[in-house]
């Protein structure tokens, strides 16, 4: 198991995190990153990206039809 030292980084600290583990799961430089800590370790996950084009990445589906939603019933700005 590979090691890492914790070094100091302007007020905080980093560590450098070995080539192959980024490779491993896709990250590259200015990824960000979902870090969570738990009982004595940091877990450190590729951020979650929910974009409509992340989420629609290979879709091959229909394409959506427009809906008529009629006239303003209230106060509402079409």
């Amino acid at each position: 198991m590979p090691t890492a030292t914790l070094a100091k980084w302007g007020n905080g600290q980093g560590i450098l995190i070995p080539k192959t583990f980024c490779e491993a799961i896709g990250l590259k430089p200015g990824d960000k990153v979902d870090l969570s800590l738990g009982d004595q370790e940091i877990t450190l996950k590729p951020e979650q990206n929910y974009t409509l084009e992340a989420l629609m990445k290979g879709y091959d589906g229909p394409k959506p039809q427009e809906y008529d939603w009629g006239a303003p019933m209230g106060k509402e700005m079409w």
